[in-house]
């Protein structure tokens, strides 16, 4: 019994000196030792969250996170090229009253849905039915424009080497028609007017746009010496310079531009479009669309410190009577659309994607007249768009996908 007590009375002695010692311990520490403990665990675990936030961080440099705060905002562009009519469409045409949307009739969807269609007009408007020609001094029917318009279109690049077919009075006689119809147009100028480049609001991007031409067809000197040097946009690189600060200053989303440039009838760019090209990527500009060639031309891309500038140096022909069967060179009834996908992010906009499509023209004869039809290769030969002709020139389809392929896929 008494050994029991004893043991009893050392245990409560055991208690009161570790109470003792840790009174001690919380007034030196200010903590308990569970507390201590407790807050150790803590540093641990803030030091491993720590690395592992720095591990994500680290990731998110490589890759960063979209913030779902901020608005998005898309926009599709296509880009089309030389619109052009010979003697020969311009007669047919009268059999319809110069009725022209058969031609876009396929691919009006294509260009309604995009929320900005951007076409190069490869001609004059004349002034009447007794002013019109072809080539070499192309003049149409006002009817054209008209076409452009019902069929969606918005925007009308007029910088090329016909341009100046008609001289001054012809340059006027095209715009006042293009403002008739309400398109937006750049290129070309009236006297006196403002030759800054296009600014297009599209649900939200603003969309900076200028055009320009190599050549005029020899009138180059005519024109800068008529009083109106202004008249059309020749290439000339410190001008651009002020169009790309214009647009820059501006708060432009994207810069895009139209040049018509290069060798007709090559399935290759030049020197000087590669060289261009550079010289525009490196100003800042994100989209060069190329004309002239009648021929397609494959596309490039220009990367510059993590930006890129994207280039298609030819898009040939939309509509025109240059065919193979004249002796001409195959590739001038084949053209391609740029379809253009940009996202904006807060402040940041980006080209999403840039594809060139192929199309092929169907020119036939039926019971009025004869057509020129825009058909797009690759969705017809899939049976994603509807042609009744289909079956009748699916050979032309094929040999045109083929030559797409070889320009611009090839290794």
């Amino acid at each position: 019994m008494k050994g029991k007590k004893t043991t009893v009375a050392l245990a409560f002695l055991i208690v009161i000196l570790l109470g003792v010692i840790g009174l001690k311990y919380s007034q030196m520490s200010g903590k308990s030792p569970i507390q201590a403990s407790h807050k150790n665990s803590q540093v641990k675990n803030a030091a491993q969250s720590k690395s592992k936030s720095k591990e994500k961080a680290d990731d998110n440099s490589e890759k960063p996170k979209e913030n779902k705060n901020l608005e998005k905002k898309e926009i599709t562009i296509t880009c089309w090229g030389d619109y052009m009519n010979h003697i020969t469409q311009i007669r047919q045409a009268k059999a319809t009253n110069y009725d022209f949307t058969d031609s876009f009739a396929v691919i009006k969807d294509i260009v309604g849905k995009s929320d900005l269609s951007v076409v190069n007009l490869e001609t004059t408007i004349a002034k009447d039915e007794s002013d019109m020609s072809g080539y070499p001094e192309f003049a149409t029917h006002e009817n054209v424009i008209k076409a452009l318009k019902d069929t969606g279109f918005d925007v009308v690049s007029t910088a090329n080497n016909h341009a100046y077919d008609r001289r001054l009075k012809g340059i006027d006689r095209t715009i006042e028609i293009i403002e008739k119809y309400g398109l937006k147009r750049t290129g070309t100028f009236k006297e006196n007017e403002s030759t800054n480049p296009l600014i297009v609001d599209v649900k939200g991007i603003k969309v900076g746009f200028f055009s320009y031409s190599q050549m005029l067809n020899g009138y180059e000197k005519l024109m800068l010496n008529s009083g109106r040097d202004t008249a059309v946009n020749l290439i000339d690189m410190d001008k651009i310079k002020k169009d790309v600060d214009y647009l820059k200053k501006n708060h432009a989303d994207v810069i895009m531009c139209y040049m018509h440039w290069g060798e007709e009838y090559s399935d290759y760019p030049n020197s000087y479009q590669k060289n261009t090209f550079k010289k525009l990527a490196d100003m800042g500009v994100d989209l060069v669309i190329g004309s002239h060639p009648h021929t397609i031309q494959k596309s490039e891309v220009i990367e510059n410190n993590g930006k890129k500038s994207y280039c298609v140096y030819s898009l040939g022909n939309l509509v025109s009577d240059q065919r193979e069967s004249y002796g001409q060179y195959y590739g001038v009834e084949i053209g391609v659309y740029s379809d253009i996908k940009i996202d904006k992010i807060g402040d940041k906009t980006t080209v999403k994607s840039f594809e060139n499509k192929p199309y092929y023209v169907d020119k036939y004869t039926d019971s009025v007249t004869t057509r020129y039809v825009v058909v797009p290769v690759k969705q017809v030969l899939n049976s994603e768009i509807n042609y009744p002709r289909k079956d009748k020139i699916i050979s032309k389809l094929n040999r045109a996908n083929q030559h797409y392929e070889k320009i611009f896929n090839k290794e």
